[in-house]
């Protein structure tokens, strides 16, 4: 197998899992199936197109490292771990039964410990993914930043989906919602800030690139907006353990809301600046391919 063909392995399991989203989007749209709850048509929409787009997220970003003899069979088995884990998911959703947190029988059991078990081991793939993109990137200096920014946050979005696994079924055994910490805190909300941020900030240098923008000011608005989503996955943690609801307002939280606006707005001055002072034209994008 050459790398050619590793490579195909992601973009082919993420476009299986992005199709498996859409279809369940239609049996929602047409069906009028349940959005919310344990057992929701949710569940397979957002775990097939997240998932989906993220492997095919990692996919172009592997085409920017140097190349490793393991990778041959590390990215087929990262691909397939990850097909499972959204196809045990969606099983447990066409079963009526609730896909996590979920241990009521022997067979709900086995199939969350088996998910616990393919998340661990793709996400140990992707740390070496992401380790490796600190290091040498076959890319001009904007889309490392925004490849390293990315990875990043894919990283820590995984660790605090780690965290709240752990910290829901500790709640469970204090009979209370493994979703919920405290009397508001939205458990989920700072594993989303984080995990499409790989998605992100490469189609903001893109765009950049494709506005005109020079290569400097690129990398400055990419360094002000990885900043505002840094500061802003704060905001999402504090809110979360201190038991409050996403926009609850409160003194601390409004502090990192305005500090993260505040990066994004500089940021969007520097783009407007530039803007203002010369014509926009299209850059050569061949890199980003």
């Amino acid at each position: 197998m050459n790398l050619t063909k590793t490579q195909a392995w992601l973009w082919a399991s993420g476009a299986l899992l992005c199709a498996s989203g859409i279809v369940h989007i239609f049996i929602w749209t047409f069906a009028q199936g349940q959005w919310e709850g344990p057992v929701s048509l949710r569940k397979p929409i957002l775990f097939g197109l997240s998932t989906g787009v993220t492997l095919m997220s990692l996919a172009w970003i592997f085409s920017k490292l140097d190349p490793k003899r393991y990778d041959t069979f590390l990215i087929p088995l990262l691909s397939v771990s990850l097909v499972l884990e959204v196809a045990l998911i969606t099983l447990q959703y066409w079963r009526g039964v609730a896909s996590h947190f979920n241990r009521a029988t022997l067979f709900d059991a086995s199939i969350e410990w088996s998910m616990t078990a393919l998340i661990l081991f793709a996400s140990a793939i992707i740390f070496n993914l992401a380790a490796r993109s600190f290091f040498k990137l076959n890319a001009p200096n904007d889309i490392q930043i925004a490849i390293q920014g990315g990875m990043f946050f894919l990283v820590v979005s995984i660790t605090i989906g780690a965290a709240i696994s752990y910290i829901g079924f500790s709640l469970i055994d204090q009979g209370k919602s493994p979703t919920t910490f405290g009397s508001s805190g939205v458990l989920k909300f700072p594993h989303g800030v984080a995990i499409h941020a790989i998605q992100l900030f490469p189609l903001m240098a893109a765009g950049l690139a494709w506005l005109g923008i020079e290569l400097q000011k690129r990398i400055k608005i990419l360094k002000l907006s990885i900043a505002s989503m840094c500061v802003f996955l704060l905001y999402s943690l504090f809110q979360t353990f201190t038991g409050r609801a996403r926009y609850e307002w409160n003194w601390g939280g409004t502090l990192l809301l305005a500090i993260s606006i505040g990066f994004a707005a500089a940021a969007m001055i520097v783009g407007l600046r530039v803007l203002r002072r010369s014509p926009a034209k299209k850059e050569n994008l061949s890199s980003l391919t």
